[in-house]
């Protein structure tokens, strides 16, 4: 076979490869992103085959929230840095919009962090803390704007967070206190993916 047609027949084997590979790739990428914005609606945002890539936000009742934490905790400013984190959770992960004000909101999300506390699990030979732990609980609330009948007899949902960090390779309070605050936003707006009951539901 002369040089110029083994060329074209690699060149070509190499063409047909290449379709085979980037074919499912391209399909994917025609799907939708699981980092936009879902889709309100449940029916829509099908996804790959049938598969959901984004979680089943409810849009049917509220659209629209107010997000207030408060604390009884020692530690400043956990309850701005928790308001904060999960009000990026919202924004990045739900449909729903985030209301300046109460009398602006569909639904209230609020919490109150009852228990900030830093713990020593590792004592080096120096008596330095080799290991220690921070842990955050807080009490969240989710109701209508405003509350149901049923809303207002029901208690809150207890969330809780704990991480370890080692002073020794450079981690602080300040980091790890930040890993848990993510930790409890994740959380919260996980919680957010059940769907809305009204008073005849719950009975």
């Amino acid at each position: 076979m002369p040089r110029t047609d083994a060329r074209r027949e690699w060149a070509r084997g190499t063409a047909i490869g290449l379709a085979f590979v980037l074919a499912p790739m391209l399909a994917l990428c025609g799907c939708n992103s699981t980092g936009s914005r879902p889709s309100a609606s449940p029916r829509e945002d099908r996804g790959f085959f049938g598969w959901h890539f984004h979680a089943p936000f409810d849009t049917s009742e509220v659209k629209t929230v107010f997000v207030y934490f408060k604390s009884q905790a020692i530690r400043r400013d956990l309850q701005l840095q928790l308001t904060q984190a999960v009000q990026q959770e919202i924004l990045m992960r739900t449909p729903y919009r985030l209301a300046n004000s109460p009398e602006e909101a569909d639904s209230l999300l609020s919490g109150t962090i009852t228990f900030a506390n830093k713990n020593l699990v590792v004592e080096a030979p120096t008596n330095f803390p080799r290991q220690l732990s921070t842990s955050i609980t807080v009490m969240v609330d989710w109701t209508h704007n405003p509350a149901t009948d049923a809303e207002k007899k029901r208690g809150p949902t207890l969330v809780a967070e704990t991480v370890n960090f080692v002073p020794e390779v450079g981690e602080t309070t300040l980091s790890a206190n930040i890993h848990v605050i993510q930790s409890l936003a994740k959380q919260v707006v996980d919680m957010m993916e059940q769907p809305w009951f009204n008073d005849d539901d719950l009975e």
